[in-house]
């Protein structure tokens, strides 16, 4: 029973020191080879929200109907005097008909079928046309029926319609709109566009089958108008998401943009920072590091190459192409391993291994800090030795020594040697 009871406690023994070695071998091989990982599309959202209950919807829905026709019966604000050339009329419009001499005014509404009509003179079909074209065909009618007074034909108020938001929107649905709204507008009013939404190229499709495109990007960032137009009942305004064929590159680092994005065929760095909007007053460009793992000439080689494409007097365009990894300079040092406080430290010019191994409270007597190792994040390479200079992004690798992991294996044996003596006084040990 004696021996039995003794080899049990000796296996348990070497078992609990040969977990310790394979978790210490396991925890060395996982951290040899550090790369950055691109931050993925965060798709969380889509599975957090809870489905409604009707009493919820219900509610929902006369929010809604009571913001509709509050914004019904206020007065919109306009850009600009409506242009009689540009605008189009259409069901809801209210004119006025007058005739000056005669102290006559007609207030006339645009009928549900587009219609126009006028008492005593005729009805009018003037749904699609310009405002300019039905004031026109008006006028020549009234002065052919009128031999006195002046006459005219005045636009009153403008119409309400339907405009259906679609695709990487937030609030996706049907909105109301008028004929001075633009697309803008309408994609403010549905919550704005996600996170996976491509800007470059949000669509406009109309009723009589024209698709048109509106760059979103140019408008925040250059309040370019040229594809922002003005919205027509029944339009249905498209935003895209980024697929996954498409050109995409990815953005890197201690900063709050980081993620997937798609390109456009030939386009530069600069031009796409820009377009992100992520440059700030205090961006370095010149530490900027693009890794790419195909070469100019866009056939894969296997390997990776790492670019700074900021640096020197005059550094040219740099164009980036699908699988780009741009990586933004980081403003601290991770030091890990066998350290009392790892973690994100910051960086300092000029400093080395052992500088950060020693803010992590390193022990230098017995010897951890000359086995380090510093992972570059702007080569991808690593190097050896407490003296190896560190830059920001780095990570500084702090190993534990044989020495220490024997002390740790020794500091178990009072354990298993009172656990030994307490089953012996428990009588384990009485044949």
């Amino acid at each position: 029973m004696k021996n039995k009871v003794t080899a049990f406690f000796l296996i348990g023994f070497f078992a609990m020191v040969s977990t310790c070695l394979s978790q210490s071998a396991r925890q060395e091989a996982g951290q040899k080879k550090t790369t950055p990982i691109p931050k993925a599309i965060d798709f969380s959202r889509l599975f957090d929200q809870e489905k409604m209950d009707r009493e919820e919807f219900e509610t929902l829905k006369r929010q809604k109907q009571a913001e509709l026709q509050e914004r019904l019966t206020r007065v919109e604000a306009l850009e600009h005097a409506v242009d009689p050339e540009s605008y189009i009329v259409g069901p809801g419009d209210v004119f006025s008909f007058n005739i000056w001499d005669l102290d006559v005014q007609y207030p006339i509404n645009v009928s549900p079928e587009g219609r126009l009509l006028i008492p005593t003179l005729e009805e009018f079909d003037v749904d699609g046309l310009l405002l300019a074209e039905v004031k026109a065909l008006v006028l020549e009618k009234a002065e052919q029926s009128y031999e006195i007074g002046k006459v005219s034909l005045s636009l009153e108020a403008l119409r309400f319609f339907r405009v259906h938001v679609v695709g990487e929107v937030e609030y996706p649905g049907t909105y109301i709109a008028q004929a001075v709204n633009r697309v803008s507008d309408l994609l403010t009013e549905a919550g704005g566009v996600t996170e996976r939404a491509w800007k470059r190229k949000i669509e406009l499709r109309r009723q009589d089958g024209s698709v048109s495109y509106f760059d979103l990007s140019a408008f925040e960032q250059q309040g370019d108008l040229s594809g922002d137009v003005y919205l027509n009942g029944g339009d249905i305004i498209f935003v895209p998401t980024i697929g996954v064929g498409d050109d995409l590159v990815s953005v890197e680092g201690d900063i709050e943009h980081s993620g997937a994005y798609r390109i456009d065929q030939g386009e530069g760095l600069l031009t796409f920072l820009d377009r992100i909007r992520i440059l700030k007053r205090t961006s370095d460009l010149s530490r900027i590091v693009v890794i790419r793992s195909h070469s100019d000439d866009g056939q894969s080689n296997g390997e990776l190459s790492y670019v700074k494409p900021f640096t020197g007097a005059n550094p040219r365009p740099f164009i980036l192409q699908g699988g780009d990894r741009i990586v933004f300079p980081s403003n601290v040092v991770y030091v890990k391993g066998a350290v009392q406080t790892p973690g994100a430290f910051p960086y300092a010019l000029s400093l080395t291994a052992k500088d950060y191994a020693g803010m992590a409270g390193g022990d230098f007597r017995s010897g951890t800090v000359r086995s380090v190792k510093v992972y570059h994040a702007s080569t991808g390479k690593t190097e050896r030795g407490p003296d190896v200079l560190v830059e920001a992004g780095d990570v500084v690798h702090v190993h534990t020594t044989w020495s220490q992991r024997l002390d740790v294996y020794l500091r178990l044996i009072p354990t298993i040697t009172s656990l030994i003596l307490a089953a012996h006084a428990a009588g384990f040990f009485s044949n």
